[in-house]
Order: structure tokens, then C-alpha cells, then sequence
């Protein structure tokens, strides 16, 4: 019994030999499975621009299906589809501006309050300890704790002295 290759892109297996993998990953279905396999991975504005150069694709938009599938040449993207594609392109762009630092170094200060503040809504402030920090009651009562057994609070992390901790 030989050693047998298996392809994840085709989820089959075949003897185990140069000419038969040669063969494989040589073939149409192969590399349209591993075309579509990292296509999945494609961020917004690469998608953006590929399904601008496209026309529509008319028996997909006429009868909902297309025998190409994800390697038809013609675009299968609805307005309300390229749409969100638009907005998602925009918000990581926005989010890549927002994250550039002005020295090269990330403040700190920023950071904590991002994460604080982006986590969850904070006009409910008093479930906001409960939701995030499931810290035993017991714990509360204990001054002397060391830091990094302390209940996190957003107040704690902006006066936080790390030099401290053990």
C-alpha cells in the first residue's frame, strides 16, 4: 500500500506520486478550487475594485443562478450588496486612519479609553463592571489585593502605575 495525497482545495485524495500530484494541481478544478478558497479571504476594497471593471450578469440577475458560479467573468453583486461593500471599505479605512499614530508610537491613554469605550454602550455604567468583569464579591472587600487580581475598572487602568505590579 502507497502513500496517498490529499488536497484540502478539492477534498480528494490519489496516490502519491510526482506525476499524479503534477497532474492534479496542474488541473482546471484544482486551481478554481483554490481560487475560490482565497478569494474568501479578499478584504472589501480589493472586491470593490474587481466588481467595478464588471458588468452585470444577466442570468443571474434574471434567474438568480449562474452555471460559472463564483468564476462567472460577470458580476453577481446586487446596488445593496456593492453598497455594504462601500460602507465596509469606508469603515476600514476610517479605522486604519484612526489607528496611525502621530509619533509611530500608539498613546496609551488612547488606547485604554477605545477599549473601554468601544466595548460596550456606556450610558448603562452599572452593568457595564458586572457584564465585563465577573469579579467574585469577596474580592471587593480585600484593599491590599495586588493589581492584577484587582476588579478592572476603566478609572483603575487610567491611574495604573505598572512598575508597582509583581
Amino acid at each position: 500500500m502507497g502513500k496517498t495525497y490529499y488536497c484540502d482545495y478539492c477534498d480528494r485524495s490519489f496516490k502519491d506520486d510526482v506525476e499524479a500530484r503534477k497532474k492534479h494541481l496542474s488541473s482546471m478544478q484544482h486551481m478554481t478550487n483554490r481560487a475560490s478558497h482565497y478569494s474568501t479571504f479578499k478584504d472589501p476594497e480589493t472586491i470593490l475594485k474587481e466588481e467595478y471593471c464588471k458588468t452585470p450578469c444577466k442570468h443571474y440577475i434574471t434567474i438568480g443562478d449562474c452555471a460559472f458560479g463564483s468564476a462567472c467573468r460577470f458580476s453577481h453583486y446586487t446596488p445593496s450588496m456593492i453598497w455594504e461593500l462601500q460602507q465596509l471599505a469606508a469603515m476600514k479605512k476610517s479605522k486604519v486612519s484612526i489607528a496611525q499614530p502621530k509619533n509611530g508610537w500608539p498613546n496609551s491613554e488612547d488606547i485604554i479609553k477605545e477599549y473601554f469605550e468601544n466595548v460596550i454602550d456606556s450610558s448603562n455604567t452599572e452593568d457595564l463592571n458586572h457584564l465585563m468583569w465577573n469579579a467574585p464579591s469577596k474580592l471587593i472587600d480585600y484593599p491590599y489585593l495586588p493589581p492584577s487580581l484587582q476588579p478592572i475598572m476603566s478609572e483603575r487602568m487610567m491611574d495604573c502605575n505598572f512598575s508597582k505590579w509583581g
